[in-house]
């Protein structure tokens, strides 16, 4: 039975690490499994040492006899030293499929400390009265230790050499040209070698720097650079074009793009070289180039020992686990290994399809609660048994056109179950509460905003009321690739055909990677203690560095050189008008608050100078709410909830009517 499942909370799965893989064919060697190895050790040693000795005496003229007693009983010392150093060297573990530069080293060590000690032995000899001051000369000790080692390692190599080069089969289903000569292309290639099974073949490489010219890897040329790359596709026909340099740049890579797509050979990307040298990704986890992959960011770096400090071991509970954001959320929080995961989400398919997701790590003592976080009596029974000491609040509606058409449903999830769940962290001890906010909260034009300025000040205000517990909120605009994102509608008219719908030329948007900011949102979790500057009052939010805005129109001409495949006819953009409540661009603080500078550079904090404006929000909710909820959960209709929404909002004003304040239209920030 799968625990996570069934929310069991249950231990993690048993992972017993594979022993040592002792032979050429994979299977434990102990005991008696050790003897052909070490008969063919035997016959190594035996051979080296008298052809050293006849090396030795070869023309000279002097009549050495070989076959003597002493002569005799120095090869069985030599047998001996050497199988003894052997074992206890570990030299007999390795397999020879595996065998490696460092496992070489192994074994010639263990060579050089068996003839050290032979030659020791010859030495001191004449200490036991033997006839002969020397059984055989010193020079002969150390040769013949020396080319036993050299043996050794070869015969131990020779099965790995004899197997890699097997892989240029010629019955290779897939041909492949690597782009880029560097480390990532050398794991690659070693990969696909060790794995005939893959029956990849690896054509050759391309790489743009000079020094990589006329050179091979593993035996596979550098054929040319990346502008060859049309022309020997002409002539090498590869089934697959795989970029092997996981650090390139949005810019470079886009480059790439443009290069191979005339080719119509499938265009994939490595993992990052980390993930490889650690062995989280392999050549089967190849992916294709995605759009985001274009209009990609700096690589973000964390602080994980403070990221994990504040995980690790700890209960910690999601609520919307099966958003975007939540289960991305959920997915690096596991990867910390908290003590529990609970996950909270009232979409049973999407917390399915993230417990799926789930199910395939290491990670397995995560508890799923398919229940909306408007059920009081069931939150309360969650928090009860489970103890979160950590909770992260994703849980929203927050399609703006829909929430202008169903306002009750924003107020009562947005606001209402916010206040719940942060009023239940608060009475059962939890250390830290983190809300997940929008750029769209600031200045609000639309009901989904103006909900979630809400949720911050309930969030503002349960903190004034419970300093026991840490709350914090952060905002940050659109991620690539979310539900309802624009990414996933541009492709997926397209792919349709077309047209591409835009409404309104001039319209911008902040955008970041998913995984960008929720390793943020978990980095902020590390801040939340970090004081503000002197002379501002922290209110304990916090903004991730969006970059700069991003044009839709440049989004949707990006998307379609990219996704088009042109069938005689261009694909263009319609624009059709802005919808209810949308902006033309968005922003991240109002006008009275500043970002501050953190610790990370992609997160600032937001404060104010003074607590004025602030504390007159916090009344204009206090004093509203209630006949807000009210309202909303009487299911008025549309425009007495905005009327309400209005007073407790201070600040939000429907686009439509601030259009109509104004004798032209302007662009709205």
């Amino acid at each position: 039975m799968d625990r996570g499942l069934l929310g069991s909370g249950g231990g993690e799965a048993a992972v017993t690490p594979p022993a040592e893989v002792n032979s050429s064919d994979g299977s434990s060697r102990t005991g008696f499994r050790y003897l052909p190895m070490m008969a063919f050790d035997v016959l190594v040693v035996v051979a080296s040492y008298l052809a050293a000795l006849l090396f030795r005496y070869a023309g000279t003229g002097v009549d050495y006899r070989i076959w003597t007693l002493e002569v005799g009983a120095f090869l069985l010392f030599a047998v001996v030293v050497h199988i003894v150093v052997n074992r206890i060297a570990g030299v007999y573990s390795i397999a020879g499929r595996y065998m490696s530069l460092v496992h070489a080293v192994r074994v010639s060590e263990a060579a050089l400390i068996s003839t050290a000690w032979i030659f020791i032995g010859v030495v001191i000899w004449p200490l036991f009265g033997a006839s002969l001051a020397y059984p055989v000369p010193r020079p002969v000790a150390v040769g013949g230790g020396l080319l036993t080692g050299v043996l050794m390692v070869l015969f131990r190599f020779s099965g790995r050499i004899a197997r890699e080069t097997s892989y240029q089969s010629r019955n290779a289903t897939e041909r492949v040209l690597l782009i880029g000569a560097g480390q990532a292309a050398d794991m690659i290639i070693r990969e696909i070698q060790r794995t005939p099974s893959l029956e990849v073949h690896v054509v050759g490489l391309v790489d743009d720097r000079p020094s990589a010219r006329h050179t091979s890897i593993q035996g596979a040329s550098v054929l040319g650079t990346i502008d060859d790359i049309p022309s020997l596709v002409r002539e090498h026909d590869p089934t697959q074009l795989i970029l092997s340099i996981p650090s390139l740049s949005a810019a470079e890579m886009a480059r790439v793009y443009r290069i191979c797509k005339p080719t119509g050979v499938p265009l994939k990307v490595m993992p990052s070289l980390v993930d490889m040298v650690a062995g989280r990704a392999s050549f089967a986890d190849a992916r294709e180039i995605d759009i985001k992959d274009l209009l990609g960011r700096k690589k973000i770096e964390t602080d994980i020992g403070g990221i994990l400090s504040e995980i690790h071991g700890r209960s910690v509970l999601v609520t919307g686990a099966g958003g975007s954001i939540g289960s991305e959320l959920c997915r690096q929080i596991a990867e910390l290994h908290p003590e529990r995961l609970v996950l909270i989400d009232h979409d049973e398919s999407s917390l399915y399809a993230l417990h799926e997701s789930l199910r395939t790590t290491d990670f397995h003592r995560y508890v799923l609660c398919p229940t909306s976080i408007l059920k009081q009596r069931k939150l309360e029974k969650i928090f009860r048994t489970h103890r979160p000491e950590v909770v992260y609040h994703a849980a929203a509606y927050k399609h703006v056109p829909l929430m202008e058409l169903s306002p009750d449903e924003a107020v009562l999830n947005n606001i209402r179950g916010t206040l719940m769940v942060a009023e239940a962290a608060a009475r059962h001890g939890c250390r830290r509460f983190v809300n997940i906010s929008t750029d769209k909260a600031v200045d609000p034009v639309n009901v989904m905003g103006a909900t979630k300025r809400a949720a911050e000040l309930v969030v503002r205000k349960v903190a004034g009321e419970n300093p026991d517990t840490l709350f914090a909120c952060v905002r940050f605009g659109n991620v690539l690739g979310s539900q309802g994102s624009v990414v996933p509608l541009f492709k997926s008219q397209i792919t349709g055909g077309g047209p591409v719908v835009v409404t309104h030329p001039g319209m911008t948007r902040y955008f970041m990677l998913i995984e960008e900011a929720v390793q943020l949102v978990l980095q902020a979790t590390a801040m939340m203690q970090e004081d503000a500057p002197d002379g501002l009052v922290n209110l304990n939010t916090f903004v991730l560095d969006m970059g700069e805005p991003v044009s839709i129109v440049d989004l949707a001409q990006h998307m379609i050189e990219f996704f088009w495949s042109n069938n005689g006819h261009s694909l263009g953009v319609e624009f059709t008008g802005l919808r209810p409540g949308e902006k033309l661009d968005e922003t991240l603080v109002w006008d009275h608050e500043v970002g501050v500078e953190t610790s990370h550079p992609l997160i600032k904090r937001v404060c104010v100078s003074c607590l004025e404006d602030d504390e007159i929000d916090l009344r204009a909710l206090e004093d509203n709410l209630p006949r807000l909820l009210q309202l909303a959960a009487e299911h008025q209709n549309a425009e007495v909830i905005r009327e309400a929404l209005m007073k407790a909002v201070r600040g939000y004003l429907p686009l439509e009517r601030r259009m109509d304040e104004v004798s032209a239209p302007v662009s709205v920030r």
